[in-house]
């Protein structure tokens, strides 16, 4: 089965915690699920930097994994603020689930975007 690259929208890069990584998430205090080795980077294709993927959250702060070909690293986070204006109360349509600060465009569950103020800096 291939794999139409204009279908990929999220970056195709994938990391494997190591040890110290899995053990650094086991240490949080968080009532969450344990997390996965294998991460895949959360990034819009063709994105600027480092890769990145959520690690875990522990109240406000949002644990990402960072890495490059060379190195990688557990970084504190909050969520990125930005909210798209949407008819919707639900979170995963208007809210960017990313960290602040993160390279490209917004993103959701459903898709890619750019902010309104964003997209009028353009113009």
């Amino acid at each position: 089965m291939s794999i139409d690259s204009g279908e990929l929208l999220t970056c195709p890069a994938r990391i494997t915690l190591d040890a110290a990584q899995l053990a650094f998430f086991d240490r949080l205090p968080a009532a969450a699920p344990s997390v996965q080795s294998e991460l895949s980077c959360e990034l819009e294709r063709g994105h600027e930097g480092s890769h990145a993927a959520l690690g875990q959250q522990v109240e406000a702060t949002t644990w990402w994994v960072q890495w490059t070909l060379s190195a990688s690293e557990i970084n504190p986070y909050t969520w990125c603020p930005v909210h798209r204006s949407l008819d919707t109360t639900s979170r995963d349509d208007k809210d960017c689930t990313l960290f602040d600060g993160h390279p490209g465009r917004h993103s959701s569950a459903q898709c890619y975007w750019h902010s309104k103020e964003e997209t009028e800096s353009v113009q």
